[in-house]
């Protein structure tokens, strides 16, 4: 773990370090609690989960400040948790709840809260990194200190809105953030067979873009890399944080695992779990125990579970 590393946050540091593990075990649980009532029937909307990338989202979305903007991407649940909307908030738009945000039009992972600043998503692969740049566009005209950030799986490389947005953000030196999930799969297509590298580093370069190699299941690495994409993109040069990690989940709650032979690539990925490695800081760190670890994911499963009882009964 990069824990040493300084940052803005450096004196509050094991507030950070609890947040970043807090999060991600809410994520986690929250997922597998969605799969797991879909396929007791108690509900139909899918979920796409993220076990194994959790840091990515998490991490950057608790470095950054009152203002910004988020558009998530299919997998990251976990910035909606850590820009601050419940767990009930979320279920209600898998439930389609009359008290939903968006009045259960969309599809659960596209859900907004723009006043915390979470914005819609889009269905379309790469169509909201377009608007991600057209919010930085706003921000920078008008110089409130602001940032955009949006997600994005490595597969989004073919798509053109990425391109458009790399372009317009890099010569513009708009504050735009853009974090990709390097996961090294295109839904059930590994990375060999669609670019020569698996980083996507090389074509962002050329747009002008600042970037940065991160350890995607390395949470505290995740977060000191976007406070400093944050502070770059103020600056005024675009960010590309190149996060490698890999979905040891489903693809998604209805199609299940759509990857062959990739079970090498989970038992060697396991070791890298970043909910597993923050607990091993947090413990070795003498931060908290083992036990207190245990007791809080118990607390946290009884309360999403709660939350969804709650919920159901509102309609």
């Amino acid at each position: 773990m990069t824990a040493t590393e300084t940052t803005p946050d450096a004196g509050n540091r094991s507030a950070i370090e609890w947040k970043l593990y807090a999060n991600m075990l809410t994520t986690r649980l929250f997922e597998e609690a969605l799969v797991r009532w879909e396929h007791e029937g108690k509900m139909s909307a899918q979920t796409f989960p993220s076990k194994g990338q959790e840091a990515i989202a998490i991490g950057c979305c608790l470095a950054l400040e009152r203002g910004d903007a988020v558009i998530p991407s299919f997998r990251t649940r976990g910035a909606m948790v850590a820009m601050g909307v419940s767990v009930a908030e979320q279920l209600r738009e898998f439930v389609h709840s009359p008290l939903a945000a968006g009045d259960s039009r969309d599809a659960p992972h596209h859900a907004s809260w723009p006043e915390r600043g979470v914005m819609p998503g889009s269905t379309m692969i790469g169509g909201h990194l377009a608007m991600a740049a057209g919010l930085a566009l706003a921000m920078h005209l008008e110089r409130k200190g602001e940032v955009s950030l949006a997600f994005f799986g490595d597969g989004t490389l073919g798509s053109g809105d990425l391109h458009e947005a790399m372009h317009v953000a890099g010569i513009w030196k708009l504050p735009l953030i853009l974090v990709c999930e390097n996961n090294g799969w295109e839904m059930a297509t590994p990375w060999q067979k669609v670019r020569k590298t698996q980083s996507l580093i090389p074509y962002a370069e050329p747009f002008g873009f600042a970037t940065r190699g991160v350890d995607g299941n390395d949470a505290l690495e995740v977060y000191n890399a976007a406070r400093w994409a944050r502070a770059t993109a103020l600056n005024g040069q675009a960010v590309f944080l190149d996060c490698m990690t890999f979905r040891a989940g489903l693809y998604s709650s209805h199609f299940g695992e759509v990857r062959g032979g990739i079970e090498n690539d989970l038992a060697q990925w396991e070791k890298r779990d970043p909910l597993k490695r923050m607990a091993e800081w947090l413990i070795g760190n003498e931060l908290a125990s083992a036990e207190e670890l245990e007791r809080l994911s118990q607390q946290e499963q009884q309360r999403i579970e709660d939350a969804f009882n709650s919920v159901r009964s509102e309609g």
